[in-house]
């Protein structure tokens, strides 16, 4: 295994249902091959089982990873949360020892 993974971090504060997490990390991973296909690392990923790990993170965490250029998701408030609300930030492939500094904090998703 090369190493490679993918992380998605979903909001805790919003207290999403499992299904609502479901589609909103789906949305992410769609628009990140879109973003992400042309970075160093995301074919190696693609090829060798898109490792990925679904993290959780409050508000104030996942908004500084926008600092950074990171697929960012804000819903459309058309079922269970407010319009515009920031519920997943997905990081492009890279390796573990590299995403390390930006989701050492983080918990698991159960």
């Amino acid at each position: 295994m090369n190493g490679y993974v993918q992380y998605y971090i979903v909001n805790e504060d919003l207290q999403m249902s499992a299904g609502k997490v479901a589609a909103q990390v789906a949305h992410a991973a769609t628009q990140a091959v879109l973003f992400y296909h042309k970075n160093a690392g995301f074919h190696d990923w693609l090829q060798t089982g898109q490792t990925k790990i679904v993290l959780k993170a409050k508000q104030k965490e996942l908004e500084a990873l926008l600092e950074h250029d990171f697929v960012s998701i804000r819903d459309a408030g058309k079922t269970e949360i407010a319009a515009g609300s920031l519920t997943v930030v997905c990081l492009p492939p890279m390796k573990k020892e590299d995403a390390k500094s930006l989701t050492s904090t983080f918990r698991l998703y159960k």
